[in-house]
């Protein structure tokens, strides 16, 4: 939920890893231990976070957790003074104080604690800017800074284009370029008295060009890290994860990666979840990677974008060539089925909230005092306290317990589910299965989904598995499509369990969802719409949506375009509409009954 913070307090103050309780919107929230606020671009302990709440009253807060046993415990909080605000405004001046002046606005000034991006200002070390992945720079992603004195070493005024040109190659690429009058900016920050302290600064007319061939660095800019969670329940839609970004070479191509923590060690390990092309002819050097999870999401703290080339330390230390940034926005799974239980959120697959993680060097467990959901999960690794010490931990003594049970002679015992009834053509169907032999773990067993030809199966070879359910053959409807999982021991490929489940399909039928409606008095009054169809097939199976519009207009209205990511998702821009409509409504191929607005929205995710 997105709302004003009221009151924080930690329940042990004296513990750097305390839980505690946040109030927001007048709804009282537990914390748990070992949560980590997160603020634009740092993490706060909930301890230190509530120690300073008072002077964040009134910012807006997004917490994401789950009911349990009718209490509300945050699973992910973070704060702002205003979610995803933004200004913007062309420079007027640039003073060696460290402020910006904005023509006709405000004055801003660089919250940098380590003095990177202009003078020292460590008053407010939460709302700082990130020091080692440039949130200061230019649309390209190329550092910026506010000179600290007229010549400036490490803001030299050569490295701006003398011609006055602000698409250009710095003289000195691993050097910064400063900010100068008629450069436009947008930022982020928070009210500072009279001045804004920003942490985010971007010169969105600027685009320095490096050329990584010629030994220069490559700066990355990334705007978006939207993760859509698939946390393989039944019936549900999954949203579309989105890496979006600038490159300040325009031969380059990015890869994506998961940062993995130990637990115990705080040792990243990068796993690679993507990687992209710039898109063709695009000369802001734009990466947009897109794409839907087909099995579980597995998610971290931090993701890193890292580029083919142009690797390099610059000024201040800073990293080019890649680019580590938190999750901008989590978008989690729909039910897709009206009158189906609405499933909680799935913390568990985040690895720092279950397993724990290293954070100022000290061990933060899983989140404990109230975990965010039911059944608790299991973590996956015990620390010992001491992996952080430069003393080697002891030997560990010889084990005077019980022996583990041996599975010698064990065999996997499979469940492919329970039968499914009642489905949609078109619809993803996610299917889990499992060993129910309690003495034999996943990685000691191989999986295997089959089904009816012509059926493709997305993780086959996985516990749960998924499909796009094919479209009826209305002379044959309901149709039963029979799929089987084959569990084998990994030793032993002969030894094996099968089990089978059935999946009916009677309707073709989809749910429709009007997703935005907009209208803007231009080009004759233009009404823009997108929806959505549960019905993900593409074709002449595919839900194939049109727009009506009330009053009717005297034009064809063309069908709406289908997203070329996301399947079942359609939108359509129809210019000459004339005044704002007072309905619209949008059908499919297969539901003729409209589905109808009259009010015009964008949709905003509230989840609790």
């Amino acid at each position: 939920m997105y709302f004003y913070l009221v009151l924080a307090s930690a329940t042990d103050a004296t513990k750097f890893n305390s839980g505690g309780n946040i109030v927001v919107a007048g709804l009282p929230i537990t914390v748990p231990e070992n949560l980590l606020v997160q603020f634009p671009a740092t993490f706060v302990g909930f301890r230190d976070f509530a120690a300073n709440a008072g002077q964040y009253g009134g910012f807006e807060v997004n917490v994401e957790g789950n009911y349990v046993n009718g209490q509300a415990i945050a699973g992910r909080v973070s704060i702002s003074q205003l979610l995803g605000g933004i200004g913007g405004g062309l420079i007027s001046a640039v003073n060696l104080d460290g402020t910006i002046n904005i023509a006709g606005g405000p004055t801003l000034r660089i919250n940098t604690p380590g003095g990177v991006y202009g003078p020292v200002y460590d008053k407010n070390k939460f709302f700082t800017s990130d020091e080692q992945n440039p949130s200061v720079s230019s649309f390209s992603g190329y550092p910026m800074c506010v000179p600290r004195s007229a010549s400036d070493p490490d803001c030299p005024s050569t490295n701006r284009a003398p011609n006055g040109d602000r698409v250009y190659t710095p003289r000195n690429t691993s050097a910064m370029a400063p900010f100068i009058p008629g450069d436009y900016v947008t930022w982020s920050g928070i009210t500072n008295g009279g001045e804004i302290l920003v942490y985010t600064l971007t010169a969105e007319n600027v685009q320095q060009k490096t050329s990584a061939d010629n030994g220069d660095p490559l700066y990355l800019r990334v705007e978006d890290v939207i993760i859509a969670i698939n946390d393989g329940t039944p019936n549900i839609e999954v949203g579309t994860t989105k890496f979006t970004g600038y490159l300040s070479d325009g031969s380059g191509s990015v890869s994506v990666y998961r940062l993995d923590v130990d637990p115990c060690t705080g040792a990243e390990t990068e796993v690679q979840v993507a990687a992209g092309q710039l898109k063709a002819g695009d000369v802001r050097n734009k990466f947009d990677i897109r794409f839907s999870d087909t099995g579980i999401t597995k998610l971290a703290r931090e993701y890193r974008i890292k580029a083919n080339k142009g690797a390099k330390t610059v000024a201040f230390g800073i990293q080019a060539g890649q680019y580590t940034a938190p999750i901008s926005a989590v978008i989690w799974p729909e039910n897709n089925v009206p009158g189906t239980t609405i499933t909680q959120n799935a913390f568990n697959l985040f690895g720092q909230l279950k397993d724990g993680f290293v954070f100022n060097n000290q061990q933060w467990g899983q989140l404990t005092n109230k975990w965010p959901g039911a059944p608790i999960p299991t973590t996956a690794k015990q620390c010992t306290g001491n992996e952080l010490s430069s003393t080697p931990s002891p030997s560990p003594a010889p084990s005077t317990g019980t022996t583990p049970p041996s599975t010698a002679g064990e065999l996997p015992i499979a469940n492919a589910g329970q039968p499914l009834s009642n489905q949609l053509a078109g619809s993803l169907i996610t299917i889990a299965g499992s060993n129910t032999n309690a003495k034999l773990t996943d990685p000691q067993l191989t999986f295997s989904w089959t089904g009816p030809t012509g059926i493709t199966i997305n993780n086959a070879d996985k516990p749960t598995m998924t499909f796009v359910n094919p479209m009826l053959n209305p002379t044959t409807s309901p149709t039963t499509n029979k799929f089987t999982l084959k569990i084998c021991l990994a030793s032993d490929a002969t030894a094996c369990n099968s089990a089978t489940v059935d999946v009916t399909t009677n309707t073709i039928v989809d749910k429709i969802t009007i997703t935005s409606y907009q209208f803007a008095n231009k080009n004759g009054g233009t009404v823009t719409v997108s929806a959505k169809s549960d019905n993900i097939l593409k074709g002449t199976d595919g839900a194939n949506l049109q727009l009506q519009i009330t009053p009717a207009v005297n034009k064809q209205i063309p069908a709406m375009t289908p997203d070329p990511v996301t399947p079942g998702l359609y939108s359509i821009v129809v210019p000459g509409v004339g005044k704002q409509p007072t309905q619209i409504g949008v059908t499919s191929k297969y539901n003729t009954k409209a589905v109808t607005a009259s009010t015009l929205f964008r949709r905003s995710w509230v989840r609790f």
